[in-house]
C-alpha cells in the first residue's frame, strides 16, 4: 500500500511553481501524492510506474477471465467427423 509521507508528497502550489521539476521527482520516485490546502487531491505516475500498475492488472484480469473458465460447463462434445458432416465440410 502507498502511504502519504514527506518524500511522496507534493502540493498544488510546487505543481504550478515548478511543473517540470515535479514530473522529474515523479519520474525518480515513480509516484507523488499532490495535495491542496493539507487534502489528497491526486496522484502523478511515473509512466513505467503507470504502465506496470496497468501490467498488473490486465494480469490479474486475465487470471479471472481464466479461473472462470475453467468453472464453466464443457458440455458434452462432438467428434470431429460429426461436427464436419453438421457444417457440411469437405475435405
Amino acid at each position: 500500500m502507498l502511504i502519504p509521507t514527506k518524500a511522496n508528497i507534493s502540493t498544488v502550489t510546487d505543481m504550478r511553481v515548478d511543473t517540470l521539476g515535479l514530473l522529474k521527482r515523479v519520474k525518480r520516485d515513480r509516484f507523488k501524492y499532490v495535495f491542496n490546502r493539507s487534502t489528497p487531491e491526486a496522484v502523478l505516475l511515473s509512466m513505467m510506474e503507470y504502465e506496470r500498475m496497468l501490467q498488473r492488472l490486465e494480469d490479474a484480469e486475465d487470471k479471472l477471465m481464466a479461473l472462470n473458465a475453467a468453472k464453466e460447463n464443457k458440455g458434452k462434445g462432438v467428434g470431429l467427423k460429426q461436427a464436419m458432416k453438421e457444417y457440411e465440410v469437405k475435405v
